[in-house]
């Protein structure tokens, strides 16, 4: 029988295959595994599917940025990205926020000049997935701007361009740029023009929305591990109902021409550093990107950089920084020297200018070592979710979208001929194309201290107003996910400890061997190596350093150079540094490379050179580093703070960081000194080993059996304790130099170590307290609601040894605020002490951390981290999973006892540092 329809019945059945069929992702193309689709109204998705991951990135990248911010309103993009975070049509308010936080391990956001990037990091969870792309497809449809959270946001936005643009080399460039382009297109810095900010109004960031924020100018990037037919299926469904927009056309930047600066020569004067820069600047030339990305490496690395043996070898400065930023729109290398008050200013500019611009040819075998160490960093790159998919994103930006052009510049880099790279070098790192950038110390009148004005207020914010909170959500969720974690950290504990092989020689050596594959196919050892006490070590704290940096710096039988190309070869690389009265060494390589590299560097630890030269070199370099006046505001307070916490005397290696100090230390040690202290303290006897990766576990306990278990010393080893101590209240606010942004720190300390019952409870009140940077309850008081701060820390530190731990709280404020931070600080601890915290808070904390403790477990380098102090304990992972019981049962009457209990305002010490306070005694 046959059917008939009428035209309209036909027309709904075509429009629903149509919304079903013709709206599918297309893929656009595959390169090096990775995919390219595009739905029907514009949006481009790449995905670059990594199973060996633990983790998923997500990037949603907007091809916008500040050089379309409307001409005389500097910074609406970026203060529109600050907005984003509020809430949509469909998820009000601190709800966004608070679900970002809930289904991610980290969020955050950026704008530039030519893009605006949400960036979340996320667990390898199909619901948590899902979670993040339909609030993204909220956000680029659904966003909400509201009014009442401009004010605040463009002081916060004040706060971040105090702190970023008052650093010497960020000034520097923002006068290079005005010079090169005046106040628009790159000269306008895309963080804002503080009084452009202010007349921005909610209808032009509305207008700014709707034009930019469209599927057609985005790009939504995902690396890691997924499921690729479940993630088109989720985007598919959350973005193809968000209708394609007309586009306005993109801001064009001017063809740069050098020629025409009227200055090429900057001064800036701020901080304790002294340094010169020469900037090659020329306007963008495709062709001899390559070569100029090869060019920081080639002249600055140890030991073969020519910069670095020409400027630093020989003793004219200490350092050779160098970098590049090649845009669409310039070409821009850097070429720098670091020195100190006892270098001659002018050797060190002639020196760089000589060692940059009348640089001898490099040579084949230079060039194939960067070339080589271009290919190990690629694979690095590529089996880390995040690195791989920032990298997408970069290009993706740069090249109108086409991301695979970075695989096409790792071909070229190989293909590079070195004559190539020479003329290249010889044609644009000319004093033609030179900006000399000089950076010298604050004067001498800028540390004086200054009245305070205290009518300078900004703009009403959150706090002055009547906006009430956000409801909360329903714990359930929480604690389901609680439970979750629970079990599956359980599983992971359980299946990886039965893989890892623990032991201990007769002579003490204690190791753990954990043969697994990693997501890297990298394979990896630690070596602890601890000796001597605090008596035998008296004095000995700038030897312990030399020695460890010293130590894999050359022996009889190999040179720097030798280890340098062996550690390229391997894909990896051995270190040593020294901590308190031991050394850590690391050793990484590629799975197929690392035996044979393994054991190199424990030919290296067995028959250290300690060549005169070497010693010489760091020593020199040390000692110029020191010889600097530290008086920014950071470490005005960090040395405040730490003389003020002092318990043990100069010369103890527990002895705090006091410049003067080491300095005697460091005058006073001989090579001949590190000679004698690695002959008679460093031997295995107190030592823990851990490997991990891709090796058979028998022959590497042969091999360390046949290495470690006979080196043994006759030194008495006693670990370094530091007991806890209590202070009475303080607060110091400290004379720095003038900058924009003041420093505040503050310890708490209690009688609470890492094994000590109320542990857990402290560490789900850090979390209320200070982990989030937008939802915590310091990020709420200091940042949300009064914009005192662009960003914070805040840390819970525990004891290994002995029950003593501290809270300390740190931040950066704009100068002058620091009675106003330090109110802040005491009204959210007085809050926490009179109110205690809410069951919401404790389970959402709960469930946070669990999210990163589970998540550390998945990741095999993460567990190589956790084997050697395990070792020193006499631990094993099954000591985890107990404290996973014991968060578990963490309730709100814990939390709020534990606060009572430990959180004591008498003993809070705080020190805050600007161009307001007192200079020091």
């Amino acid at each position: 029988m046959a059917f008939r329809f009428n035209q309209y019945v036909v027309s709904i059945i075509l429009l629903g295959i149509g919304a079903s069929v013709f709206a599918q992702p297309v893929l656009l193309k595959t390169e090096q595994k990775i995919e390219e689709y595009k739905l029907d109204n514009g949006l481009r998705i790449v995905l670059a599917e990594n199973d060996k991951e633990n983790k998923v990135y997500m990037s949603t990248i907007y091809r916008t940025g500040s050089l379309n911010d409307p001409k005389g309103k500097g910074g609406l993009a970026h203060l529109l990205e600050h907005l984003a975070f509020k809430g949509t049509q469909n998820i009000k308010g601190e709800e966004f926020q608070r679900r970002l936080n809930q289904y991610t391990l980290s969020n955050n956001a950026s704008t530039d000049y030519y893009s605006t990037k949400y960036i979340n990091v996320i667990r390898p969870e199909k619901n948590a997935i899902n979670e993040i792309i339909h609030l993204e497809a909220e956000r680029m449809d659904k966003l909400v701007l509201q009014e009442k959270f401009v004010p605040s946001e463009i002081a916060i936005v004040k706060r971040e361009r105090e702190v970023r643009l008052d650093q010497p080399f960020a000034v520097l460039i923002d006068q290079v740029f005005k010079t090169a382009y005046g106040n628009q297109h790159l000269g306008r810095l895309p963080i804002g023009d503080l009084n452009e900010l202010q007349t921005i109004n909610m209808g032009e960031l509305n207008t700014f929305y709707r034009n930019w924020y469209a599927p057609n100018n985005a790009t939504l990037i995902i690396s890691g591990k997924f499921d690729k037919a479940e993630v088109l299926k989720q985007i598919d469904e959350k973005f193809s109902p968000i209708a394609a927009r007309n586009i306005p056309q993109q801001a064009k930047v001017p063809t740069l021409d050098n020629s025409k600066f009227a200055n090429k020569t900057f001064v800036v004067q701020k901080g304790s550093d002294l340094a010169k820069y020469n900037i090659y600047l020329t306007s963008a030339n495709e062709k001899i990107k390559t070569a100029l990305a090869m060019a920081p490496t080639l002249y600055t690395l140890q030991p073969s950089g020519h910069l670095y043996q020409s400027i630093v070898e020989s003793g004219t400065a200490t350092a050779v920084p160098a970098t590049t930023w090649l845009d669409k729109d310039f070409n821009m290398v850097f070429m720098g020297a670091v020195y100190a008050p006892n270098h001659n200013e002018k050797m060190v500019q002639t020196a760089l200018n000589n060692g940059v611009e009348q640089n001898k040819s490099f040579t084949d075998i230079e060039l194939n070592r960067i070339k080589k160490m271009t290919v190990n960093q690629a694979e690095s790159i590529k089996n880390s979710a995040s690195a791989l998919g920032s990298r997408l994103g970069d290009y993706a930006v740069a090249y109108d979208g086409d991301w695979s052009k970075y695989f096409k510049d790792l071909e070229e880099v190989q293909n590079l001929k070195v004559d190539e790279v020479n003329q290249v070098y010889k044609s644009f790192l000319t004093p033609q194309n030179r900006i000399i950038g000089d950076i010298q110390p604050t004067p001498e009148d800028q540390k004086k201290a200054l009245k305070l004005d205290v009518n300078a207020t900004d703009a009403k914010t959150l706090d002055t107003s009547t906006e009430k909170p956000e409801p909360l959500k329903d714990i359930s969720t929480y604690q389901k996910e609680v439970s979750a974690f629970v079990e599956a950290s359980k599983k992971h504990i359980e299946t990886t400890e039965q893989k890892i092989e623990r032991g201990e020689f007769k002579n003490g050596v204690k190791y753990a061997l954990y043969p697994t594959s990693t997501r890297d196919d990298k394979t990896y050892a630690t070596i602890h190596v601890d000796f001597g006490t605090a008596e035998t070590l008296f004095n000995k704290g700038q030897v312990v350093d030399l020695m460890a940096y010293l130590m894999l710096r050359g022996s009889d039988k190999y040179s720097l150079q030798d280890i340098a190309d062996k550690s390229i070869e391997a894909g990896g690389g051995v270190s040593a540094s020294g901590s308190g009265n031991g050394v850590n060494i690391q050793v990484v390589a590629k799975k197929e490379k690392f035996e044979e590299f393994f054991k190199f560097a424990i030919e290296l630890m067995k028959a250290p050179k300690f060549e005169q030269t070497q010693f010489d070199l760091i020593k020199s370099q040390s000692l110029s580093s020191l010889d600097r006046p530290y008086t920014e505001p950071d470490m005005v307070s960090a040395l405040t703070i730490t003389r003020i916490l002092e318990k043990f005397q100069p010369g103890d290696l527990r002895y705090h960081f006091e410049p003067e100090f080491a300095k005697k230390e460091l005058e006073a040690a001989t090579n001949d000194q590190v000679k004698a202290l690695y002959q008679q303290f460093f031997a295995m006897n107190h030592s823990q080993i851990a490997v991990t990766g891709d090796f058979d576990a028998k022959k590497m306990k042969k091999l360390l059996k046949a290495e470690f278990s006979k080196w043994n010393g006759n030194e008495t080893y006693e670990k370094l304790i530091t007991p806890y101590s209590t202070y009475s209240a303080q607060k110091h606010h400290m004379l720095a130099e003038q900058r924009k942004f003041g420093s505040y720190v503050s310890v708490m300390p209690f009688p609470v170590g890492q094994d000590h019952p109320d542990r857990p409870a402290l560490v789900v009140f850090g979390n209320i307290l200070g982990v989030s940077q937008l939802s915590s309850r310091l990020a709420q008081e200091l940042r949300e609601k009064n914009a005192l701060v662009y960003g914070f820390g805040s840390t819970l530190n525990f004891n290994d040894n002995n029950d003593s731990g501290a809270l300390g709280i740190s931040a950066n404020y704009t100068a002058g605020k620091a009675a106003q931070v330090s109110q802040a600080v005491h009204k959210v601890l007085n809050d926490l002490l009179k109110n205690g915290v809410t069951e919401q808070e404790v389970e959402a904390a709960k469930a946070e951390i669990f999210k990163k403790r589970v998540t550390a477990l998945e990741d095999e380098r993460r567990i190589h981290s956790m084997l050697a102090p395990q070792l020193e304990r006499g631990r094993d992972l099954y000591a985890r999973e107990k404290q996973d019981q014991d968060f578990a049962k963490v309730t709100k009457a814990d939390v709020d006892a534990a606060i009572k209990k430990y959180i004591k305002l008498d003993q809070f010490v705080e020190v805050m540092s600007d161009q307001y306070g007192k200079a020091a005694k």
